[in-house]
């Protein structure tokens, strides 16, 4: 992938193209964030040079994240203000409203070890074959996770030897080794977000899915032991937890945007 060296000559800007923005329907307004854009710059426009031009229209806004692979920044503005009014200066492409995404609602059942349900499908998809005949468990490959978090220190996501998981930032011979809470606890998709360090699940959907990615809960003993021994499709993959929820509510997609860049840096497959 190549992307293009930003410049930072406002003079250069003032020379491209209008921008345009991207309207949502009527029946999506109630999912994006209020006076909050996305603006993808001109590939010649700097960080600088995009800010010189709002403040040169007396646009009041409040940088969310900027951005560097994307070249561009996400910013929220006040009320009489818009994207078209966004679109509309020197050096910008492309403008969208900050959009809304919700967690899909977990579908709860009870099942029995005895239950169809409740068997491996591994030997459907051809997993088992990479496992025992090629040898083949993630290891070596970095998987990121943009989601919920990663609950890092369940059994599950334990080095072999070790009781419980742990994250690279809090522990050695960790399997999550990478990551990042974009947004804390208490981050709905309506207020500010309050980043940290410790990228913690609290809803549980982003450790499902890296369970499904490389979870080994074929010998955990007691505490978080399944009912149904399981592993993931990649066992031995590292993984990194991306955090871009909270507690409750939703993520904007400026959020999203940035764990997507933070997980390309860390070098992830």
């Amino acid at each position: 992938m190549k992307f293009a060296t930003i410049l930072s000559a406002l003079a250069a800007a003032t020379l491209v193209s209008a921008g345009k923005f991207h309207e949502l329907d009527i029946k999506d307004q109630d999912k994006v964030v209020t006076g909050g854009f996305i603006i993808e710059y001109q590939d010649n426009v700097s960080h600088n040079a995009a800010r010189n031009a709002l403040n040169s229209r007396k646009i009041d806004y409040k940088v969310r994240n900027e951005y560097n692979i994307f070249n561009g920044a996400a910013i929220t503005v006040r009320s009489e203000h818009n994207g078209k009014d966004i679109a509309a200066l020197p050096g910008v492409k492309n403008v969208w409203p900050i959009t809304l995404y919700s967690v899909p609602k977990p579908q709860l059942s009870k099942t029995k070890p005895t239950d169809p349900e409740a068997a491996s499908l591994h030997h459907m998809t051809g997993v088992d074959v990479i496992h025992k005949k090629y040898k083949l468990t993630g290891k070596g490959i970095k998987i990121g996770v943009i989601d919920t978090g990663i609950d890092y220190k369940h059994p599950g996501f334990a080095a072999k030897g070790a009781a419980e998981g742990c994250f690279a930032r809090y522990g050695k011979n960790c399997r999550v080794k990478f990551g990042w809470d974009f947004v804390g606890d208490a981050y709905t998709g309506a207020n500010t977000p309050i980043p940290d360090s410790d990228p913690m699940d609290c809803q549980g959907h982003g450790s499902h899915v890296a369970g499904i990615i490389g979870a080994d809960a074929t010998n955990i003993k007691s505490g978080a032991k399944p009912p149904q021994p399981f592993i993931g499709v990649a066992p031995e993959v590292t993984l990194g937890a991306y955090r871009v929820f909270g507690c409750k509510g939703s993520a904007g997609d400026d959020v999203i945007l940035a764990a997507m860049e933070l997980a390309f840096n860390d070098g992830m497959d």
